[in-house]
């Protein structure tokens, strides 16, 4: 039993003593019930107990197992039984106990027909029952939406899970098809070529095997698998482009979402200009830690007839933005510029250190 659950009974046990002192000791006169002047110790006790009884088996088996699965017309019919249930115990104890009290009360209805006490007694006995049973309502609805307010965070914890995964699952296609073709086109021009684009592309598949399926990678990791990853990219446009990368080198253990920097660099490389004079068409990548959150830069050179293709097929930014809010919620910043003759994004992206 955890702490917060034995706390919990002690208090239960204190709001039941503390309710049969405080009728114990009041001039509450109500049906049978003694007032202060008589010895009424053992009546409030089993009359707690009963309460008590209500409260509970309310609480924690009619309302949860039948009330709120919608099982209305069993849920009324075993509260009925269940309360006449109860107020003819009840009634027996203050038929037997009662008449040890020098009290006029019970004395009083103790010399009763049978049928009268047992009447009378319903009368005073059942709407303190049925008050019991409207209290178990009160007490177990915050409970009830506490655990349905968990259950929808588990839910959409879940969710976000899955729809992660799933975003994930669609760069690693990618890699693999950009990868093969890097090497195919260098195989027969420059085999050395072709086994080093091998390395790489086995080097970026390992990651994404290894790697991406963590919550968070090693930002060191995940910008040596940028690396590879450009390198397989730029195998198949570099006598075509021009392409500057500085990653800025930086210290410490310092950890990121892994996989979410590929569709940018993707999406640079598929919309490339693809002008005759190699000079016009460029890609720049560019990373910085500045206070303990990544600084992304990337920017590719465009026409406008390519601006009109890069709607068409691949995963897009939408994918990436998805992963973003996804991840951060409101706590990156990414500036897209899509203009006539650059794409220019900006992302800043919180970091956390490894303990």
């Amino acid at each position: 039993m955890n702490n917060n659950k034995l706390f919990s009974i002690l208090i239960h046990l204190l709001i039941w003593a503390l309710l049969i002192f405080l009728l114990r000791n009041s001039y509450l006169v109500w049906g049978w019930t003694i007032g202060k002047g008589y010895d009424t110790l053992w009546v409030h006790i089993y009359g707690a107990l009963t309460n008590a009884t209500i409260f509970y088996a309310t609480s924690f088996y009619l309302i949860p197992k039948l009330f709120n699965k919608n099982l209305k017309r069993q849920f009324f019919i075993q509260s009925f039984i269940f309360l006449f249930i109860i107020s003819i115990v009840e009634l027996f104890f203050d038929y037997h106990i009662g008449a040890h009290y020098q009290n006029r009360f019970y004395r009083g209805a103790l010399e009763l027909e049978t049928w009268n006490f047992f009447i009378e007694g319903f009368l005073y006995i059942i709407p303190v029952n049925i008050l019991y049973y409207f209290i178990s309502f009160a007490y177990r609805g915050p409970i009830d939406r506490n655990e349905m307010y968990e259950r929808e965070l588990i839910l959409q914890r879940e969710k976000l899970e899955t729809e992660l995964q799933l975003l994930k699952s669609q760069i690693h296609p990618h890699t693999l098809f950009n990868g093969m073709s890097s090497i195919y086109h260098s195989i027969d021009a420059t085999p050395d070529k072709a086994k080093s684009l091998v390395l790489n592309l086995s080097n970026a598949l390992r990651y994404h095997l290894y790697e991406s399926s963590s919550k968070l990678s090693l930002l060191s990791k995940e910008l040596e698998y940028l690396r590879e990853y450009i390198s397989l990219n730029q195998a198949r446009i570099e006598d075509d482009a021009i392409i500057a990368i500085d990653f800025e080198d930086f210290e410490g253990n310092l950890l990121v979402t892994p996989l979410l920097l590929t569709p940018f660099v993707e999406n640079a490389f598929k919309h490339l200009s693809q002008f005759p004079n190699k000079a016009q068409n460029k890609i720049s990548i560019q990373t910085s830690i500045k206070e303990q959150d990544l600084h992304f830069h990337c920017w590719n050179t465009v026409n406008k007839e390519m601006m009109k293709k890069e709607k068409k097929g691949g995963i897009g930014l939408k994918n990436v933005k998805s992963r973003l809010d996804l991840i951060y919620g409101d706590k990156y910043e990414l500036d897209i510029k899509d203009g006539s003759d650059k794409f220019i994004v900006r992302l800043k992206i919180p970091l956390e250190e490894k303990l």
